[in-house]
This record gives C-alpha cells, sequence and structure tokens, in this order.
C-alpha cells in the first residue's frame, strides 16, 4: 500500500547558515513518500543557491517571491504549491528527529492537525539543550490542547509553526490567511478546530534553533533583560507597549470574525475578548472590560493560579494606564 504524500513547506529568508542541516534532517525522515517545497522571501545572501542546488540533485520544488512578502505569507505561499495529503511546516534553521513525520501521521487520526512539544532546541552552535521557560504552554497544551479548543485558539496561540501537520483539507478553509494575522499557525490551528480539530502530541520531534537571527524565538538572557515595572511605567513605555499590543490583537480578532466557521458563543467570546483588549487604547477605568477579563482569563495559559486569574480582569480595568 502506498503511503500518502506529506509535503513539507519551507518559508525562507537569508537562511543559508543552517539550512543545509535542516533540510538534510528532512530528506532523512522515516517517512517514504515526501517532498519538499520552498518559497523563499527575496533572501541576499546564499540562500536561492542552496535551495536551486538540493531542486538538482534531491527534487526539491522552490520558488523566489518577486519582492518580500513576510513571514506569514511566505508560509501561505509556500503552503498553496504543496501537492500533498498531508503539509507539514518547516523552519529554515531547525533539525529534525528522523521520525517526525511518521510519528505526525500516525498520530494524527481523524484529526485535521497534529502538532508536538517544542520544548528541545540547539544554539547556534549546535549545542542541544531544553526550553524550561516553555513548560506553562506545554502543560496548558497537555490539558486543553487536542479536540477543538477554539476558545482557548482564540484567546492566545500556544501551537508552533515548525511542531504541526494538517490534512490538505484544512487549507481550503484557512487560505487565504487573513491581513491582521501576526501568525500563521494560530490562524491554521484556530481554522483546524473548528473543523475536525486537533491532537497534541507530547514529544519533542525536532529541535529548534536559537540563534540571533531567529524571528521566533529569542535568547533566554534577551527575555529576562526587561525594565523594571516601576521604571517602564514613569517613562511611558509599559503604555505604549500594551497599547501596541492592544491594537495588534483588536485587529486579529477583527479577523477571526469574518471566519463562517465560528459559532454565536464563538462570536460572544470574541466580543469579550474585543472588550478586554480595547480597554487599552483608552485611558480610564472600563468595568466592562473587567468583567470581560474575567470571563476570558481562564482561557489564557498565564492566568490559571490563584494570581494569575486577576492579571487580565485588572489590566482591563485599568485601561491604557
Amino acid at each position: 500500500m502506498t503511503s500518502p504524500l506529506v509535503s513539507v513547506a519551507m518559508a525562507t529568508w537569508n537562511g543559508a547558515r543552517f539550512l543545509r542541516e535542516q533540510l538534510d534532517s528532512i530528506y532523512a525522515q522515516t517517512w517514504p513518500n515526501l517532498e519538499i517545497v520552498a518559497t523563499d522571501d527575496a533572501s541576499t545572501d546564499g540562500t536561492p543557491e542552496i535551495l536551486a542546488e538540493y531542486a538538482r540533485t534531491r527534487g526539491l520544488r522552490w520558488q523566489a517571491n518577486p519582492q518580500r512578502l513576510g513571514l506569514v505569507k511566505n508560509f501561505e505561499r509556500a503552503i498553496s504549491f504543496c501537492r500533498g495529503e498531508y503539509v507539514a511546516l518547516a523552519d529554515q534553521d531547525d533539525v529534525w528527529k528522523p521520525g517526525k513525520i511518521a510519528t505526525l501521521v500516525e498520530r494524527i487520526g481523524g484529526a485535521t492537525l497534529a502538532y508536538c512539544n517544542v520544548q528541545e532546541y540547539i544554539d547556534d552552535a549546535g549545542r542541544p539543550g531544553f526550553g524550561a521557560e516553555f513548560e506553562p504552554i506545554v502543560r496548558f497544551a497537555r490539558a486543553h490542547g487536542s479536540g477543538r479548543p477554539s476558545r482557548y485558539l482564540l484567546a492566545e496561540n500556544w501551537v508552533v509553526s515548525h511542531s504541526l501537520l494538517f490534512r490538505r483539507e484544512l487549507t481550503e478553509h484557512a487560505l487565504p490567511i487573513p491581513p491582521h494575522q501576526p501568525f500563521h499557525d494560530g490562524w491554521l490551528a484556530l481554522v483546524a478546530s473548528k473543523l475536525d480539530g486537533l491532537v497534541y502530541v507530547d514529544e519533542p520531534l525536532q529541535a529548534y534553533r536559537r540563534h540571533e537571527g531567529s524571528l521566533t524565538f529569542a535568547r533566554p538572557e534577551e527575555r529576562t533583560r526587561q525594565e523594571s515595572l516601576p521604571r517602564a511605567l514613569a517613562s511611558g513605555r509599559f503604555r505604549a507597549t500594551w497599547r501596541r499590543r492592544c491594537e495588534i490583537e483588536t485587529a486579529r480578532l477583527g479577523d477571526a470574525l469574518g471566519l463562517p466557521l465560528l459559532d454565536g458563543a464563538d462570536r460572544a467570546f470574541v466580543d469579550d475578548l474585543l472588550a478586554y483588549y480595547r480597554s487599552g487604547l483608552s485611558r480610564g477605568l472600563h468595568w466592562r472590560s473587567f468583567r470581560s477579563g474575567l470571563r476570558v482569563a481562564p482561557y489564557v495559559s498565564t492566568s490559571h493560579g490563584s494570581r494569575g486569574r486577576w492579571k487580565l480582569p485588572l489590566r482591563a480595568l485599568l485601561g491604557g494606564v
């Protein structure tokens, strides 16, 4: 019996330093029927030359974007060229374990999308490590990450691009990705949750790369090197940062309301989320947003626990600070 074709959609941009190692790890997969489809976002290093080499020697298919599209639209374009029954997403700088595709195809069952643990990493020198900072998200995924967790995904995304594989049918409902989605993975997971759902596989099937040029992962020391709250408040940076976050989330949720798959309960939940984030766009006390914050807090990973559950509603009450 022939194994179904799995397409690996890769979005590249100035990734020559680690690209060969990633491509080799994908071609070393135990899954026997696989293609790699790459779209390059106007790279200025040696990335196009590497893709052309693998096209000649390994059958890789690739296209060069005539101009920069950005991360989300570059991935969207790569996905649109895929021919497989299943599609997996790949960053340009990670390293996959040989059984990754086989495991995800085996575990997806009747669901639309499967995704795995993302805690293993390698640094820019190839040294392995384990991202303990992702443990709260992993616990959240274990508890809420399978089935149809639409409200959790409307509230926040914990499904990481390089960990997922989905059925091709998802593209019929998820593409084109709306213009205000900051990340493609969150949108794909949300749409999948309204179809036949998600499956979380609690195994790290790849190691993500931590390095200075990564678009999605900062170094641990950069995460902890944060300005103190009193100083941020005094300088106005806290308010500016929070306002920008509220602008992004308001636009993202506006896109979500345009998804025909949402039902009435979903839309009421989005209204609560919008009330919460709109509080950050103006100063003053926002009692309605406080109540909305109470309702949405159980769906956010950082709100679990006795202290965390009050973080969202209190921030909404204070609005733009």
